[in-house]
């Protein structure tokens, strides 16, 4: 694997290593601000100390010889020592500690010393010393040890030590349970994501309630894929039915332009000359035509719908609109009895486009007509609910199968006794119609005949305007 192809650390990792870097830091800086707080602290006592004790010491050897006193001499705080050095840095004179512990200062130390009373440390030495000149030119040198206050810093440097390396070990491992809790969602989002890459769409994260982030990005991601498999299926859907509806469509086109195709043949090698026949077969040319005309006409309604061109939306009254359809479809077929049971002076208004309506109710009446016997009668029903608008259409004809039902509105599809007839369009433009405008068209179960139901949204009528 190369540099470039190397995946990156997870965030896991990422999250603990930062946390366990800002602690550290954090740790480490109180650690030093204490220690050299503490060490502040104990070189200004350690230098009081020595001054207070080398002031009492002066003091004492002020006094007259005979005024020297034991009682009088300065108490020694801590570990401390006194001596009288030269100018030249010869020792004299010698109080406290043993004289092997405590160096004497050189001559140019004693002169900083004696400057202020600035305290030093002793070379070679674990003493701190501050000198005061004498007025016969000698230097008064007062020491303390620092061998207990180191002894603490260590303690101190140990112990800190120590109470970081605990707080950082429980701290990862805190960080590794709680991190591996928090990003369980994400390791769920990316099995799946892997799972739906692969091609299983059906693949589902499982939704975290940890956090509200976590939820979120669950709830979300699930969202996103099941409108992703959603379209991915209407998709399928579209191209499966596209290619069923093409095959239909030229099998449906083949037999006219057949029918077409062998007359011109018979018409070419002179089968048609007599006046008669070639009428005849001019005639059937005609109907196979138009026959083909109207079968493309409708494949073209059939398209314009499934793109869901816009069409007219304005208030439309139900009523009349049925009422005409049916007279005008009894006038056209008087071998069926078509009737209505509609309200002339009652209002169901719907929006949509007026023409589009009166299709849907005349394509319905003229499916009785072809798929039922003459004689065969049919009524027309307007109801509501307040909320929608039912259009009712019930015949006493052969019926439908049950099982095919569900089945009659698909493109090309013919049920019963009259499979032959039409071009098998008509109820897909119906149901296409129908849900065009928002609606819902169902056969309802019957014991006998055939019964029809279109559910259009219906819209609420002013009193003062109606």
């Amino acid at each position: 694997m190369t540099t470039a192809e190397r995946p990156p650390r997870s965030l896991r990792t990422k999250l603990v290593v930062t946390v366990l870097t800002a602690t550290s830091i954090g740790l480490a800086a109180a650690l030093v601000v204490t220690i050299v707080g503490v060490h502040s602290f104990m070189r200004t006592r350690l230098e009081r100390q020595a001054t207070d004790y080398l002031t009492e010491l002066s003091e004492y050897l002020a006094l007259p010889p005979d005024a020297r006193t034991p009682a009088s001499r300065p108490a020694q705080r801590g570990v401390c020592a006194a001596m009288i050095v030269t100018a030249s840095g010869q020792l004299e004179q010698y109080w406290g500690a043993r004289p092997a512990k405590v160096p004497t200062p050189p001559a140019h130390l004693l002169q900083t010393m004696a400057a202020g009373h600035a305290i030093v440390a002793l070379p070679g030495s674990t003493y701190l010393a501050v000198a005061e000149e004498l007025p016969d030119g000698r230097y008064l040198v007062g020491a303390v040890s620092t061998e207990d206050y180191d002894q603490i810093a260590r303690r101190i440097v140990f112990a800190g030590s120590l109470v970081v390396l605990i707080v950082l070990t429980v701290l990862a491992l805190v960080l590794l349970q709680l991190s591996k809790r928090w990003l369980r969602p994400l390791e769920s989002v990316v099995g799946t994501a892997r799972s739906i890459a692969g091609g299983d769409l059906s693949q589902r994260a499982e939704v975290a309630d940890s956090t509200y982030e976590a939820y979120s990005l669950t709830r979300s991601f699930n969202t996103m894929v099941s409108r992703l498999q959603d379209s991915f299926d209407r998709r399928e859907r579209a191209e499966l039915r596209l290619r069923r509806f093409v095959a239909a469509a030229g099998h449906e086109l083949r037999t006219p332009l057949s029918a077409i195709s062998g007359y011109a043949q018979l018409a070419q090698l002179g089968a048609l000359d007599e006046r008669a026949e070639f009428h005849a077969a001019m005639r059937r040319v005609y109907g196979e035509t138009k026959r083909m005309t109207a079968l493309i006409d409708e494949l073209l309604l059939l398209a314009e719908l499934d793109r869901g061109r816009p069409s007219e939306a304005e208030p439309v009254d139900l009523g009349p609109l049925c009422i005409d359809a049916v007279h005008d479809a009894q006038a056209a077929a008087p071998e069926w009895e078509l009737r209505h049971d509609i309200d002339p002076h009652r209002t169901y208004l719907v929006v949509g486009d007026a023409f589009r309506l009166r299709q849907t109710v005349t394509n319905l009446l003229a499916n009785i007509r072809a798929h039922t016997p003459k004689g065969t009668k049919a009524q027309v029903w307007l109801s509501t609910t307040g909320v929608e608008h039912m259009i009712d259409i019930i015949d006493d004809g052969p019926g439908i199968d049950p099982a095919l039902r569900e089945r009659v509105f698909e493109p090309f599809f013919r049920a019963g006794p009259h499979r032959s007839t039409g071009s098998g369009l008509g109820l897909s433009i119906v149901a296409e119609l129908v849900h065009h405008h928002d609606g819902t068209i169902r056969v309802m179960p019957t014991d006998s005949g055939c019964w029809v139901r279109v559910r259009l949204p219906a819209v609420a009528v002013d009193s003062r305007s109606s």
